[in-house]
């Protein structure tokens, strides 16, 4: 089974953590069949946090995994947790909640999406910059602090949403340069131009922006834009805020799992690159290539070919997903590509250079 554990190059991607665990809320820590339907609503969360797809049941056989949810299971326990009645409300009262905690075999896991050739999203995941601007019914707008107290509850209900789907945030400083280049009317207009200028000093690919708007009468009229890459993506609501989330938090997911997912088999035709590697000066920049190369994705295995000054030659056997494979190295800042990946029939090239961090 290839291990999908990346390394963690900082400033371009994160590791997630928690990808193989769903904490589910019962009725009862004792209920045979609450905690039955927590197994298989937390197994069906793992599925579409590991997959990076919205929807994993059209398999007949992830049905049955998903109703005989315990073979699955390696570890879970039962909390009771104080939450607030309201939510939004600044002063409210607590009731108990309890929950349930569940931990799943990764390797089961992994191997249920391989027989049914569904994609791995590996842990190593790029982070998504949010914009948020809301007005409230006096028409006043603010641009949405992750700190402030006041934005406490729109912040979590953002964070569990991207969460359960297993995509990283992260949140701009808004200080006075974020503040001079993308100003609170800007973000409400929902201005690309601006919002990409302000983006620029956090390096970030995929960037979104929140408008939302609610009314005296609770209604809704919300919309996003999603950045990554060329391309712009947009999604509206014009109900529930909760909606609004999760298709914005979803517009992301989809398209990032599409570049990045990869099958743990491969595809019918594996392809043999020859991989060059520029500036490995030191024993220690050896050291950390060979780390590196031994947990990406998609590389079944490699060898060195040989050594030509402080250049080394590889030959890797992959499961022929290059796309994938050129996204996924991108994400490691001490490799940046000289030339881009040239492929003359069966003849595959690759051409990078080793940066210290």
């Amino acid at each position: 089974m290839l291990c999908l554990t990346c390394c963690t190059p900082a400033g371009f991607a994160v590791e997630v953590e928690g990808l193989y665990q769903a904490t589910i809320t019962v009725e009862s820590r004792n209920n045979e069949a609450e905690r039955r339907r927590a197994f298989s609503e937390a197994m069906r969360e793992v599925l579409t946090k590991v997959s990076g797809l919205s929807e994993t049941i059209n398999s007949s056989s992830v049905r049955r995994a998903l109703n005989n949810p315990e073979p699955y299971v390696e570890s879970w326990r039962a909390q009771a947790n104080l939450v607030p009645v309201n939510a939004e409300a600044q002063v409210s009262e607590l009731r108990e909640v309890i929950a349930i905690e569940v931990n799943f075999y990764e390797s089961e896991i992994q191997r249920l999406l391989d027989e049914n050739n569904m994609p791995i999203w590996p842990a190593n995941r790029p982070e998504t910059l949010i914009w948020m601007v809301v007005q409230d019914e006096l028409s006043e707008r603010q641009i949405i602090n992750n700190n402030s107290p006041e934005n406490a509850a729109r912040i979590t209900a953002l964070q569990k949403v991207a969460d359960a789907r297993g995509l990283p945030l992260l949140f701009p400083l808004l200080d006075l340069e974020d503040q001079l280049r993308l100003n609170v009317n800007s973000l409400w207009d929902l201005d690309e131009a601006a919002i990409l200028n302000a983006s620029q000093r956090y390096q970030a690919e995929s960037i979104l922006a929140l408008r939302i708007y609610r009314s005296l009468s609770g209604e809704v009229l919300a919309k996003s834009l999603y950045f990554f890459r060329d391309n712009v993506f947009s999604y509206e609501e014009f109900e529930l805020s909760e909606d609004f989330i999760s298709g914005s938090i979803n517009l992301a997911s989809d398209e990032l799992s599409q570049y990045f997912s990869v099958l743990i088999s491969g595809t019918d035709n594996n392809v043999i690159i020859n991989m060059q590697i520029d500036d490995i000066d030191s024993p220690e920049d050896y050291a950390a290539l060979l780390t590196y190369l031994n947990t990406l994705e998609g590389v079944y295995s490699f060898q060195l070919t040989r050594v030509t000054g402080s250049s080394l030659y590889l030959e890797m056997l992959t499961g022929g997903q290059l796309r994938q494979l050129v996204e996924t190295i991108a994400l490691q800042p001490n490799l940046l590509e000289v030339s881009e990946l040239n492929r003359v029939g069966d003849d595959v090239a690759m051409h990078y250079r080793w940066v210290q961090n």
